[in-house]
């Protein structure tokens, strides 16, 4: 089972089974879908006025039900994957500060990997942390590459926070599947957090 969101820069494609989030995939839209969407009832960084105001936006009679390439062979937003696909909205857009550990489990098969995304999952909405910080909150100071690889192969964006993760210098650093949504899900953050008109908060 599957559920897409649509944001001004691409789809978050979700993945579930067993109840559970299993994989989360972003996808980089090219062509401008903030520009083909104009005035189309999407809250973007307008904050909680503008999402309050958009009360059609998701629902399965709504937009997101008529605006995600749905069709009668396909499992997407359904009854079955409704309450993940509105956990992630909410919190993307709306005042979720984490999301809640029963619907996906920690990915890593190794206790040092597990401690990585767990402290990464515990950061702050609108924070930042180094790829050094991140390994040596983990227990191994020295692992920051190791740490890198690990943001490279993060099965469950957005829920573990990778983009959250910049350099030592303070340069944001890589992210898949672009930059761009490196700097969107920071600058949505930035825009959702109390205080974050004055940048982001360090965790």
């Amino acid at each position: 089972m599957k559920a897409v969101i649509g944001t001004p820069i691409g789809s978050v494609i979700i993945y579930v089974k067993n109840d559970k989030i299993t994989k989360i995939r972003l996808t980089f839209q090219k062509e401008g879908w903030a520009a083909r969407q104009k005035n189309k009832d999407f809250p973007s960084l307008d904050g909680s006025a503008a999402r309050q105001k958009n009360k059609d936006f998701p629902s399965l009679d709504g937009w997101a039900a008529g605006r995600r390439g749905v069709n009668k062979n396909e499992n997407y937003y359904n009854s079955k994957t409704k309450k993940h696909f509105d956990i992630i909205y909410a919190y993307l857009y709306g005042d979720l500060q984490k999301i809640p550990k029963e619907i996906f489990d920690f990915p890593g098969e190794t206790a040092f990997v597990k401690r990585v995304y767990e402290t990464l999952y515990n950061t702050k909405k609108g924070s930042v942390i180094t790829y050094k910080e991140l390994a040596s909150k983990a227990g191994n100071p020295k692992a920051y590459r190791t740490v890198g690889n690990l943001m490279k192969k993060n099965p469950l964006p957005i829920i573990i926070p990778c983009h959250r993760v910049i350099k030592s210098d303070g340069s944001i650093g890589k992210f898949t599947p672009t930059i761009k949504w490196k700097k969107y899900l920071l600058d949505l953050e930035k825009n959702l957090s109390e205080g974050g008109k004055n940048g982001f908060k360090r965790y």
